[in-house]
This record gives structure tokens, sequence and C-alpha cells, in this order.
């Protein structure tokens, strides 16, 4: 059974997706989910999920619910208990790209995880679920990739002595989509991370960039680059730009 939480979020079967019958037992396994290294509450979920309700109600329907999700993602009560005020889903027998993202950000130094994680963040997490509860678990991930971003490019200074020098400009370069995705993310801050900006050069751009700026080829002499921002306005970076570039540049678009 796999589980995707990032961007357009279901649960599905062999890539067929799976209907539990019932929006709010899918959000509590979210929930769940996004909790899964403690057993959570009967009152926490009595106040997220059925708020004003009295317990007797809220547990009727908390059983009915816990006994939709077992169904769903063929489960027993020992995957999914609810014992003792307090319910415990063990993610032993299913596939999260959260669980897996979470897993990979342990180990955001090794090169392979760095990629996985781009690779899984695939969008912002729960993509439109409007919930209140979501926000805090979404700015999170949303801050895991910033800092992944701006932290992991800035640690390669340290290490590069373990790399090639073609390997660490490699590093640099990121697919379309992910750029997308962090120029919205980016544009929703008040400091930005980064100036988008587009350009065509003859010149190679591993040899032009800095180790913390990110690049997207989009043809043969054509890329959006990311630069960090740190103090630079961008005037003065337009202008560093036509020096480290020799003036072999033009500006497509600078947003």
């Amino acid at each position: 059974m796999n589980i995707k939480m990032f961007g357009e979020y279901g649960i599905y079967e062999k890539k067929k997706k799976i209907n539990l019958k019932s929006k709010k037992a899918e959000k509590i396994l979210y929930y769940l989910i996004l909790n899964n290294k403690r057993a959570v509450s009967f009152r926490e979920i009595a106040k997220v999920f059925f708020d004003g309700y009295e317990e007797i109600y809220v547990k009727k329907n908390l059983n009915t619910l816990l006994y939709m999700i077992r169904k769903g993602l063929k489960i027993d009560k020992n995957d999914l208990k609810f014992e003792n005020n307090l319910i415990f889903l063990s993610t032993n027998k299913i596939s999260c790209d959260f669980l897996k993202f979470q897993k990979y950000f342990e180990n955001v130094l090794n090169n392979k995880a760095y990629y996985k994680i781009l690779e899984i963040y695939s969008g912002e997490l729960l993509e439109g679920l409007k919930d209140e509860w979501v926000e805090p678990y979404r700015k999170l991930c949303e801050m895991q990739v910033l800092f992944l971003l701006k932290g992991f490019n800035h640690s390669l200074e340290s290490i590069e002595g373990f790399y090639s020098d073609e390997q660490m400009h490699g590093l640099n370069e990121i697919d379309i989509k992910f750029a997308l995705k962090l120029i919205s993310l980016n544009n929703s801050r008040r400091v930005m991370m980064y100036f988008p900006i587009i350009i065509k050069t003859s010149q190679k751009i591993n040899d032009k960039i800095r180790k913390s700026d990110l690049f997207v080829r989009l043809s043969l002499d054509t890329y959006l680059i990311l630069f960090e921002v740190g103090k630079t306005i961008k005037k003065v970076l337009k202008e560093s730009l036509l020096k480290r570039f020799e003036n072999d540049i033009s500006f497509i678009k600078v947003f």
C-alpha cells in the first residue's frame, strides 16, 4: 500500500487509488502518519477532528473510522491500535513519501539523500487541504527543503575534498518542476532566498555560478538560475554577472 502526501495526495494500491469511503478517516490516517513516532491520545484526536462533540459519540465514530482505515490499508488491530485512550499506527506495512522524506532528511549530508529529498518533494504537503492542523507540518517540510538547499550547498565547502570538481558542480543542477515550486515558495517568504533569472550565454555555466546557486538547463545555451540572495540586490547582481560572464550574457527574464 502506497500513501502519497506531497502534491496530489491519496492512497494507492498498485497505482489504483483507494477510497476509504470517509474523508475524515483519510484525514485521521494522515494525522497519524505525521505523528508516527508517538502514540496519539484520544483527547488530541477528539479536539482536532470532533471538537465540541460528546465523548461517547466521538469514541463510537472514531472506532468506525479506524475500522475503515484498517480495511482500506488491509491491516489489523495490531497495526492500528486504540487502547487505553491512545492510538498508534505501525507504518511497517505501508510505503509513504512523507516517511521517506523524513528518513532521508536524517541523513541530509549524504549526497544521495539530498537528491532523494528533492525528488520526493513534488509539491506542498497535502496540497490543497485547508484544515488548520496541516499548516505546522506543511511549513516544517517547506523549511526543511529551504534549509537543505541553503545549508547543504554551504556544507559542501567543508567536504569538497571528497568530490571532484565535476561532481561538485553537478550538485547545483535541479529539475524544472522543483525549480518552479521553489520559486513559488520563495515568493511567499518575507525575505527571499533566491533571485530567479533566465539568461542566455555560451559560457560554461558550471564555471560561472557559486556552489550556493541552483540552475535548470532550458536549452543548449539558455538557463534558469536561482541565485542565492545573501546581501545582494538585483542591480548589483546583474552588474556582477556581466563581469563574471565576461559580458557574454543576455538577460531573458528577471523575476
